[in-house]
């Protein structure tokens, strides 16, 4: 068994530099979309005249680590890739993390990773999304003003702890949080397929964390109810969804019901062109990679997932509506 770590620096010969430099423009060049002018877009990006853009792209002077960071960035681009990495246990993993000293940019940051992601797949007409959810994702919630503001509420409880114990009434959502949300919905939209491994618990565990909150007198009973309102339509409507199996103007959608638990949530984004694994940590952030070995181990782990779930979209009515009205009834005892 491999264990993947990120690789430590090294010295970098000049004939690495320009084996470096050329296959970082072959990258480009693939990344972008047809007849996209290379120079113009470098120009934009790396604030370069045109003639020091045209060095780069003949090889005469190298990009460095500043810019082929910025073009990683936007691009999606794997560096390990890019340098040749042969070695079967390292790889770079990029970290999509929200610091404490800058919460509402980076997590905005944050998002727009996924929406520049999910714009690249939008050039493709087979691409492919595979889920395991142990939390409610981004995309099941992000239409539920409560829901959405309570989740932004607890992560910034647990971030800051409140000293000052802000009330949930008191409490103000960021509209720039609530804007980048609608983009995401907007983009996520046109992936042709996508598959979703549910672990029993995740509804019920949100009741219970709006419970907690309403034993620490932070929510009023006013707010639970409100709060319950939209957790229960949420369940009517993707019980809906998965009845139907299209969602997202007719994209289709497979549901699974997980057998057993699992320990993180997990995204694996693939097309004819690219494939990318994402790991969340620390509840809002995440961890990827675009390395093949590291895209295959996580695609692996996700269809075993699968295989020991229970399918409930189209077909497997009565598993369905079992598990909806049990969701359904345990959020009424807990609120």
């Amino acid at each position: 068994m491999h264990i993947y770590k990120v690789a430590p620096s090294l010295p970098i010969s000049e004939n690495m530099n320009q084996k470096f430099s050329e296959n970082l423009v072959s990258a480009i060049k693939d990344a972008l979309p047809d007849k996209t002018n290379v120079a113009i877009y470098l120009m934009d990006l790396l604030s370069l005249g045109k003639e020091a853009v045209y060095r780069r792209l003949r090889g005469t002077v190298s990009f460095d680590i500043e810019e082929s960071a910025l073009i990683s960035r936007d691009l999606n681009i794997s560096l390990d890739h890019i340098i040749g990495m042969k070695s079967e246990d390292k790889a770079v993993f990029n970290l999509n993390l929200i610091q404490r000293s800058d919460i509402l940019d980076d997590y905005c940051r944050f998002i727009d990773n996924y929406i520049q992601t999910f714009r690249r797949l939008q050039l493709y007409s087979n691409s492919k999304c595979y889920s395991a959810y142990n939390v409610i994702p981004l995309s099941f919630y992000t239409q539920y003003d409560l829901i959405s503001k309570f989740y932004w509420y607890k992560w910034l409880y647990q971030m800051e702890g409140f000293e000052n114990t802000t009330q949930f009434s008191q409490f103000s959502f960021p509209t720039r949080v609530s804007d980048i949300h609608k983009l995401f919905i907007q983009e996520s939209r046109f992936i042709d397929s996508s598959s979703f491994v549910l672990a029993r618990n995740i509804f019920v565990s949100l009741a219970r964390d709006v419970d907690f909150f309403s034993r620490l007198n932070l929510l009023t009973k006013a707010e639970v109810q409100q709060i319950k309102i939209e957790l229960i339509d949420l369940l009517t409507n993707l019980e809906s969804v998965a009845a139907s199996g299209i969602w997202n103007g007719g994209k289709e959608v497979f549901f699974y019901l997980s057998n057993m638990n699992f320990e993180s949530s997990y995204t694996y984004l693939e097309c004819s062109d690219f494939e990318l694994s994402i790991l969340r940590v620390f509840s809002f952030g995440s961890i990827h990679s675009l390395k093949d070995q590291v895209c295959k181990v996580h695609k692996d782990w996700l269809d075993s997932l699968k295989r020991s779930s229970t399918l409930i979209s189209r077909s497997g009515d009565v598993h369905r509506a079992e598990y909806f009205n049990e969701q359904k009834e345990a959020i009424n005892t807990i609120l």
